[in-house]
């Protein structure tokens, strides 16, 4: 077996023998980032969020009222932008042509 030939295989062999220590590029025993977590068992509420008291209602987190805003304004900023939009594609183009030398207009 050639020089090269052996180096291929060492590294391939040293390759196998890391891939078995580490998971998801982890190498503690725990696992990586899809591992299930550290919680013995789940509270069943959203987010991990408790719900308010009866007769409260939730107080909003800081960025809750920044990210709405936003979001509405995105949402008529485009609704009144694509309505305006002018019809200049290829089929629109193509019927008022063929209406002119039809019709001549």
């Amino acid at each position: 077996m050639s020089f090269a030939a052996r180096g291929l295989f060492a590294g391939a062999r040293r390759a196998a023998a890391q891939q078995g220590q580490r998971r998801n590029g982890s190498t503690s025993s725990k696992g990586g980032f899809w591992s299930e977590g550290t919680k013995e068992k789940t509270d069943g509420l959203l987010f991990g969020e408790s719900p308010p008291a009866a007769g409260q209602s939730r107080k909003w987190e800081s960025w809750e009222a920044p990210w709405y805003a936003t979001l509405v304004g995105s949402v008529v900023l485009l609704t009144l932008g694509l309505s305006a939009k002018p019809n200049n594609g290829i089929t629109s183009w193509a019927k008022e042509e063929a209406m002119k030398r039809r019709y001549g207009n």
